[in-house]
């Protein structure tokens, strides 16, 4: 028997943006069941399907390319996005599947690019500080003015894995912190790759 690992990149969005990652994992369980994938469990008791996440998303943001690796026992012709994308539910959409070999994303996916799209206003300057003091080394921001008077905020930053004192809620906290917010959007728009 052949062991491989399709891996999936997905889409979570709108209301699934606000589950936790523990709950993630259970729809995702229930996801291959219904698409009948000839998947790998483990072993004793309680068998779960043999699955490989990159880190999860903070609850409240959304993903754009989210990877899943799911061991499979074969390379079957039923594992395509098209059958998967017939299971899945509201906030969930499978952008691609792939057959690799093995599961590496945990050297391979290195950290993400972070978007944080806000309407208010909040002083540029102070925010620049405060990204410097945190240790943000890079990022974009681009602001304009709507119709209503109001700003519209976008601010994109990288973000490893590794690093301890940069996390995608500690920016969103200092956003909230400098000035009336009246919405913000946040997502992980894209993964870096080693």
């Amino acid at each position: 028997m052949i062991v491989v690992f399709a891996r999936i990149e997905y889409r979570k969005y709108g209301q699934l943006a606000f589950i936790s990652h523990l709950d993630l994992i259970r729809t995702w369980e229930r996801i291959v069941r219904r698409a009948r994938l000839p998947i790998a469990f483990t072993e004793g008791f309680h068998p779960k399907p043999r699955f490989s996440f990159i880190p999860p998303l903070p609850v409240g943001f959304e993903g754009e390319e989210e990877l899943l690796d799911v061991k499979i026992l074969e390379a079957s012709p039923y594992v395509k996005k098209e059958i998967i994308n017939s299971v899945v539910p509201e906030g969930i959409w499978v952008n691609s599947v792939e057959i690799v070999p093995n599961s590496d994303l945990s050297k391979t996916i290195i950290g993400g690019i972070y978007s944080f799209n806000w309407i208010g206003r909040i002083d540029i300057r102070e925010l620049e500080e405060r990204l410097e003091i945190m240790g943000v080394k890079e990022w974009d921001y681009s602001s304009r003015d709507s119709d209503n008077h109001t700003v519209e905020n976008l601010l994109s930053i990288h973000i490893p894995f590794s690093s301890q004192t940069i996390s995608p809620k500690g920016i969103a906290q200092l956003i909230e912190g400098l000035g009336k917010i009246e919405w913000i959007k946040l997502s992980r728009t894209s993964l870096l790759k080693r």
